[in-house]
């Protein structure tokens, strides 16, 4: 004879207490426990320390989700909002100053004092050659003075030379004829102690128009003069050139 009996559930539930149709589970291994959403929050030391049966893998987990703050969208994004926080401090500031201005051709433009001072010294060479003074081209010229002449004749034969202050000296004091030599709109430039003179001129042997061009004078300040160190000039024909406005010298 059995002693256990069956005892009946109240009505509406099962024997396991809970209103249900379904029969009780029987009994058996416990669910498997799924995780859940791994937190991104980094943990910091003390959190470490907080959980000292946290393994090697863990501490390494946490180290990953570190360094994943600092990424470089977040790093490019935080660079962003400090610009902007810059430029809103400083948006009542004055505005910077404007670049400095290119070097044109005022910034050599020369002084008064300087631009008659060098002109000065080209129509004394002009005028030692009418006169045929020597001793004024030696005291106005240097003595290694560099001259070059570029030529183009009538049927466009091109030839250059060159000459020293010995031959020029020389050509003026034999010359039996006036050499006439005149400029006109003559464009100066200047920087410290070197000057340029640009002109175009003619030039008559005696009566005779010889020949027109463009001269270019390079002149360096001597104490309180100007000296001529390099000389070039084009011996051309017109067309090719021009005459002085004023017509022959008288």
């Amino acid at each position: 004879m059995s002693m256990s009996r069956s005892v009946a559930a109240p009505r509406g539930q099962s024997a396991c207490g809970f209103e249900r149709s379904e029969p009780c589970p029987t009994a058996g291994p416990p669910p498997a426990i799924r995780p859940g959403p791994t937190s991104t929050r980094s943990l910091s030391g003390s959190d470490l320390g907080a959980f000292p049966s946290m393994g090697a893998a863990t501490r390494q987990t946490a180290k990953v989700d570190q360094s994943r703050r600092h990424s470089p969208m977040k790093r490019l994004a935080s660079a962003l909002l400090a610009a902007v926080a810059l430029a809103a401090c400083t948006s009542g500031e004055a505005p910077p100053a404007e670049p400095a201005a290119p070097i044109t051709e005022s910034a050599h433009a020369p002084t008064d004092a300087d631009h008659a001072a060098i002109l000065a010294t080209v129509q004394a060479l002009f005028d030692a050659l009418a006169s045929g003074d020597g001793q004024v081209l030696r005291d106005i010229m240097h003595p290694n003075v560099v001259m070059h002449s570029v030529e183009r004749a009538a049927d466009g034969t091109r030839s250059s030379s060159t000459s020293t202050l010995d031959q020029l000296v020389a050509r003026v004091e034999g010359s039996e004829a006036v050499l006439t030599e005149r400029m006109w709109d003559p464009e100066v430039r200047v920087s410290g102690d070197l000057a340029m003179v640009w002109t175009p001129y003619d030039f008559y042997v005696g009566d005779e128009f010889s020949h027109c061009g463009a001269d270019a004078f390079v002149l360096a300040r001597s104490g309180e003069s100007w000296t001529v160190v390099a000389l070039s000039w084009t011996r051309l024909q017109p067309p090719e050139c021009e005459l002085h406005p004023d017509g022959p010298p008288e």
